[in-house]
């Protein structure tokens, strides 16, 4: 199988990452409006259509629990890249910034990376917590792939930003059975108990390549791997 170039790999990495962390696509807006709560096991797994683009699938879950943090695994198909995976030990809810502990990485057949807990520390990536209005709109039963569901009906408006979200609280973690905006659907298509991780290799740590003067990453000798430093 032909390997992913080093550089091309290391941006891919930082964007899948900034995708994972920021939970939604295309800057629509947070993709979960209801509460994180987390059961060891749990997942639901959803279709999202984003208009003019295929379809593609996403499946969270709570895979693991380390004192009071648990493991939240995110997998998304359907894209150019393949497979890609990121999973992330939360204090509480991933989308805001302070409760990720850490965060690794896993695209395609590629080894699994461990994102530096100074990377995100520097802002590189950006909480989506809600800031807008909600409006409850009331009960409503919702028919998607996985069954037909008695849903609470919220809607949040920020700007000319406006999502609907349906939600029923046993499903695990958020609850979420349908979301919709202008460009953009996701509904549940599966959900259940028994989740279990699908990072099982010990991660590497993710190094940013050394750069020279005017933004070109320095050049590697023969025999060098990624994190192993060139001698001047």
């Amino acid at each position: 199988m032909k390997r992913v170039p080093g550089l091309v790999l290391v941006f891919l990495a930082i964007a899948f990452a900034s995708q994972a962390y920021a939970q939604f696509g295309k800057g629509a807006g947070p993709r979960f409006y209801s509460d994180f709560k987390p059961v060891v096991g749990g997942w639901s797994e959803y279709q999202m259509t984003m208009k003019g683009e295929s379809s593609s699938k996403m499946k969270i879950a709570i895979v693991g629990k380390e004192g009071n943090d648990y493991w939240y695994e995110t997998v998304m198909e359907g894209q150019r890249e393949g497979k890609m995976i990121s999973k992330m030990l939360v204090s509480g809810n991933p989308s805001e910034q302070k409760n990720v502990k850490r965060m690794m990485i896993k695209m395609g057949n590629e080894p699994a990376m461990e994102m530096p807990a100074e990377m995100m520390q520097r802002g590189a990536y950006q909480s989506h917590e809600p800031k807008g209005k909600v409006v409850d709109k009331g009960e409503e039963t919702v028919k998607v792939p996985a069954g037909t569901f008695r849903t609470q009906h919220f809607q949040y408006q920020e700007g000319g930003t406006v999502v609907d979200a349906w939600i029923q609280k046993d499903i695990s973690p958020y609850g979420t059975v349908k979301t919709q905006a202008k460009d953009f659907e996701m509904v549940l298509t599966g959900y259940g108990t028994g989740a279990k991780t699908l990072i099982t290799e010990t991660p590497k740590r993710f190094e940013m390549p050394k750069m020279q003067r005017g933004g070109v990453p320095k050049a590697r000798k023969p025999g060098k791997n990624q994190g192993e430093e060139d001698e001047d």
